[in-house]
């Protein structure tokens, strides 16, 4: 049976190093919804029609995963818990497993920092670097967590969290 793993937060929770940390450590690819958005970013106009195309892109690509019995990686934003909702339920028809981890800073001197510090050398996908403007564009958006899902508070060290994560994947057999 195929696992999908999924790090989902807002901007600069750290779902990005939390991947790669995990991928690296069992040995899975990691697919970014940053790295589409980025690679089409100048090609595309539009953030609404970038957004769409990492969706639609996402949905083949997790199609093949199922279809193979694969694990991968998954590190996208999924803000809106009824999106997560609806790609569990599109994973679950299809034979597949996802298991979601929701990142989320609890300091917000750190969290400021981190997406401050994209000003440096923003990314098209680093739209908004500023926490109050974070905030107030998510502000309407039901961002709790999902039933079952494992919150990381990213001010705790990296690797201790991914300890966490990996102990809970091999209770779920997705890794040895």
């Amino acid at each position: 049976m195929s696992k999908i793993i999924l790090f989902r937060g807002m901007s600069g929770t750290g779902k990005t190093t939390l991947s790669n940390i995990l991928g690296k450590r069992i040995h899975v690819p990691v697919l970014h919804k940053d790295d589409i958005y980025d690679a089409v970013a100048e090609s595309v106009p539009g953030h609404e029609i970038r957004n769409k195309i990492c969706f639609d892109f996402l949905f083949r690509f997790l199609q093949t995963v199922i279809d193979s019995s694969a694990v991968i990686i998954l590190d996208f934003g999924l803000n809106h818990v009824d999106d997560v909702r609806n790609l569990r339920s599109w994973i679950e028809e299809r034979g597949g497993t996802l298991l979601s981890f929701y990142c989320i800073c609890s300091d917000e001197s750190i969290w400021s920092e981190r997406i401050s510090d994209r000003c440096a050398n923003p990314l098209p996908n680093q739209r908004i670097t500023d926490l109050s403007d974070l905030k107030e564009h998510y502000k309407k958006v039901n961002t709790e967590k999902l039933e079952g899902e494992i919150v990381l508070d990213t001010i705790k060290e990296p690797e201790s969290l991914i300890d966490q994560v990996e102990s809970f994947l091999r209770g779920h057999h997705c890794v040895e």
